[in-house]
């Protein structure tokens, strides 16, 4: 297994660090990273404001005279979905 390992990572350096296109490789490499990253920073921002208004609203409707962090009683037609 350390064979193919070694033999993988010295193919990616002949690939990478070719004298005549590894300079092209590596910029297309470190191009598509950094769109990767900003597409992963601009998703995660988007997704991360829809949850945080709900939990708000969750928290700000909860039934009057509740105590916190213990079960509500479930309306009688809600018995059967386990609560």
């Amino acid at each position: 297994m350390r064979t193919l390992v070694t033999f993988g990572l010295g193919a990616l350096a002949m690939y990478l660090f070719d004298p005549q296109q590894g300079r092209g490789r590596r910029a297309s490499i470190r191009d598509r990273l950094g769109r990767a990253g900003r597409v992963v920073r601009s998703r995660a921002g988007r997704t991360a404001a829809p949850d945080l208004s709900f939990r708000d609203y969750a928290t700000a409707t909860q039934v009057p005279g509740a105590e916190p962090g213990k079960p509500s009683q479930a309306p009688q037609g809600a018995q059967h979905l386990g609560r």
